[in-house]
């Protein structure tokens, strides 16, 4: 349970939406063809975001556990909060959720120049690392072309 509210917190605030500013209108994953090379950098790019990535995500669960909620319990009330309904928590509750959610943020804000830091490292645009990471989600035949580079690099 504990991973789950790891990914939604992930998914939140530190993957596509931290960059999804910079994406260009996706095209279709069965309409992209990816070159080796651009598949070989994406490759290389994840290698370096994914730790960054789990050390944020460390700090975003301590964050939340330090205001006496549980991860669960604060994905719970910001999902209630994103469908536009309201919680019905304790004032007290809400303040603390509140709390987490702006270290959150800051914890989002420090890390995203380490993200795409990496990500340019690797000789890629944060843009074409979230097309590609969209489509590789989405797209088997992807999956397995960057699966296969992948074992190729390790």
């Amino acid at each position: 349970m504990r991973t789950f509210g790891v990914l939604m917190i992930s998914a939140m605030f530190i993957s596509s939406e931290a960059l999804a500013q910079q994406l260009p209108p996706q095209q279709s994953s069965q309409e992209q063809d990816y070159t080796d090379e651009q598949l070989e950098s994406f490759v290389e790019a994840a290698m370096e975001v994914m730790p960054i990535q789990e050390e944020s995500q460390l700090k975003m669960i301590e964050e939340i556990e330090e205001k006496d909620l549980t991860v669960e319990r604060f994905n719970m009330i910001l999902e209630a909060q994103q469908m536009g309904q309201d919680p019905d928590i304790p004032e007290e509750e809400m303040e603390a959720f509140e709390s987490a959610l702006k270290g959150i943020q800051d914890i989002q804000l420090e890390y995203h120049d380490k993200i795409v830091t990496a990500i340019q490292g690797a000789g890629m645009t944060p843009a074409m690392y979230e097309e590609i990471m969209a489509n590789y989600q989405q797209n088997p035949e992807l999956q397995m072309r960057v699966d296969g580079i992948m074992e190729e690099m390790n």
